[in-house]
């Protein structure tokens, strides 16, 4: 028993639900062909799609274009009922609207036969014409808000210095009936404005009057289904046709007008309309009887105005009302670029911001480089000096040897002077001449001094390799004797010069020839050479190679260009590190090689410039003939 309560209420509840699951359908009544009159397609397109907004986009909505207003025969009233009636017999609609004065008669006569009970929504009624009739409890509706006086009242915002309004309709019974609405809200500004109004004119006598109108005119178009002249337009077309003639701005009064050469006005909006009809009508669609709903008056009016008109006629925008629509506004640069504009400039600040940083990061990288070039031309300063103060007892020997010359040729010409006897005067220039011998050497042994203890920067400069090598042997010449070291030099002819620091390129010279002194002296080996040979390398660079038949180095090589790292006893480990970043600093190399059987060579590579070849003396401590050793 219980199980058949459950089915019947499932059953009843079904029922009951059914009718609130389907689809409500609209059945919309036109009086004109709705495709041929651009207002009346608005007002349907309207229709549709604020009925799917609010009731879903299933609800089926149909229109229908009565035809009356051109009907001729007497009996197509009948045959359109009879249509209607067999058409719509097994599809009867939830709701009908009537848009304007003559379907809404038409249903008013017939609805009983055609569509008993069907609740009907009526819109683009005026008051006047509802008044005098009796509602039927199924009919209820919207009165259309026909005003003009508020586009004028725009108009004069927009251009206060006006004088003349020149209003333009037809002569249909529309136009004509629409007139009667114009000269009554008008009137009141004909005692400032010189109003002209042209609602018997053909439309080539407008054209030609607009066409000439005085400065600060107003044109206001209302309608113009047809014209003095017989000549039947459509009304949008018709505007057009005089907005483009119009030597003033043209003012409209509904909004299917703007963006036809109109500059714009308080319209009457279509689907503002639309959505007030929809709201009425989706209340007798919930439940609500149309005789419980008094017919309603809603305005329908907003302020629209078309942005290429305002400009056209240099109108201020800032003059409009508040709350104004404005279409067919240009897109600014911004507004069509907005997202281009903002990633370039997000790609500026993105590469701005990393420029910025590499510089940053290449000035701090100076700044490094400039420091350590100052700590390391420090070390090679303070390097130079320990080497020379290693080779005091050589200096000193080297330097006394010109000053005990100088005091012997010097006591033998006192001597020659003292004598009795006539002065020999050849004998006296000789001892002078070798004097200033014996003073320009140690002259020139004490300037190579000078120059190494030299701390200031130099730029670099092209410098002859031949020189350098020479003031070393000379430096070294004492110390090579004292050892029995025999040097050899060997230079290659044309022998490039090569850019850099003369002083710091000595400093390496030095410390590589007397590491190889140092070598040779811990040898017990008889061979006891040093050769240096200078030579053209690989393009853009000369090779200077330092070659010693001393103990050699054993293991990598490689070890002793690295800090620290020394093979003599009390040796700090820093001579050829520092020599290596000199070099490098130079654009140049250094590295070391074995020797067979015994021995080390240590090759320097640096860059060469083109300099004009100069007549270069032969170092003056060249000792033997440019052989190099075994």
């Amino acid at each position: 028993m219980r199980l058949l309560e459950r089915v019947a209420f499932s059953i009843v509840l079904a029922a009951l639900c059914l009718p609130c699951l389907a689809a409500p359908r609209v059945l919309v009544f036109f009086d004109e062909n709705k495709d041929d009159l651009p207002g009346l397609s608005r007002t349907d397109r309207s229709l549709r799609e604020a009925f799917r907004a609010q009731l879903g986009t299933d609800t089926e909505v149909h229109s229908e274009s009565i035809g009356l207003s051109r009907a001729k025969d007497p009996g197509y009233e009948a045959t359109a009922v009879e249509f209607y009636r067999r058409k719509y017999e097994s599809a009867r609609p939830d709701l009908i609207v009537a848009v304007l004065d003559r379907p809404l008669a038409f249903l008013m006569r017939h609805s009983q036969e055609l569509f008993p009970g069907v609740p009907i929504v009526f819109s683009g009624i005026d008051a006047s014409s509802i008044e005098a009739k009796a509602l039927p409890p199924n009919v209820t509706g919207l009165l259309v808000d026909r005003q003009y006086a508020p586009t004028l009242d725009v108009a004069l915002r927009l251009q206060p210095e006006a004088r003349n309004v020149v209003v333009v309709g037809g002569t249909s019974p529309f136009d004509r009936f629409l007139q009667g609405f114009v000269r009554r809200d008008l009137k009141r500004f004909e005692g400032r404005l010189n109003m002209l109004y042209l609602f018997d004119s053909s439309m080539d006598e407008v054209l030609a009057r607009v066409a000439a109108l005085p400065p600060r005119s107003i044109v206001l178009f209302v309608s113009m289904l047809k014209d003095a002249a017989g000549n039947r337009f459509v009304p949008a077309e018709a505007l057009a046709s005089i907005a483009t003639k119009a030597s003033a701005p043209t003012y409209v009064f509904l909004d299917q007008y703007v963006g036809l050469g109109a500059v714009g006005g308080n319209v009457y909006s279509y689907a503002e309309d639309a959505s007030h009809v929809v709201a009425l009508g989706a209340r007798i669609l919930r439940g609500e009887a149309p005789s419980s709903i008094p017919v309603l008056a809603r305005s329908a009016r907003i302020d629209v105005f078309d942005e290429r008109q305002l400009r056209r006629w240099k109108l201020d925008e800032s003059r409009l009302p508040a709350g104004s629509v404005v279409r067919n506004r240009q897109p600014s640069v911004w507004d069509t670029y907005r997202w281009y504009i903002v990633a370039a400039v997000a790609l500026l600040l993105v590469q701005g911001t990393l420029i910025a940083g590499l510089l940053i990061a290449r000035r701090r990288q100076r700044l490094a480089e400039a420091e350590a070039r100052k700590q390391r031309d420090e070390l090679a300063h303070v390097l130079r000096v320990t080497t020379l103060n290693e080779l005091t007892t050589s200096l000193a020997h080297e330097i006394n040897q010109p000053l005990a010359a100088i005091l012997l040729n010097a006591q033998a010409a006192m001597r020659l002077l003292g004598t009795d006897r006539p002065t020999r005067a050849k004998d006296v220039e000789e001892a002078l001449t070798d004097i200033v011998a014996s003073a320009d050497h140690a002259s020139g042994v004490i300037g190579r001094l000078r120059a190494l203890f030299r701390k200031e920067s130099i730029e670099p400069r092209p410098v002859d390799v031949r020189i350098v090598i020479g003031d070393v042997v000379k430096l070294l010449h004492a110390a090579m004797l004292t050892e029995s070291i025999n040097v050899r030099l060997a230079f290659e002819e044309p022998l490039p010069f090569v850019l850099g620091d003369p002083v710091q390129l000595e400093q390496v010279l030095l410390n590589v020839v007397r590491n190889a002194c140092d070598a040779i002296a811990a040898s017990t080996e008889a061979t006891r050479v040093i050769t240096i040979r200078a030579r053209q390398a690989r393009p853009g660079y000369m090779a200077i190679e330092v070659s010693d038949t001393g103990i050699g180095v054993a293991g990598n090589l490689e070890t002793i260009f690295e800090h620290f790292v020394s093979t003599k006893p009390n040796g700090l480990g820093m001579g050829l590190a520092i020599s290596r970043s000199i070099v490098g600093a130079h654009g140049g190399l250094i590295w070391a090689t074995p020797n067979e059987p015994r021995g080390l060579t240590i090759h320097i590579e640096l860059v060469t410039v083109e300099e004009p070849r100069r007549g270069a003396p032969q170092p003056a401590a060249q000792r033997t003939s440019a052989t190099p050793s075994p």
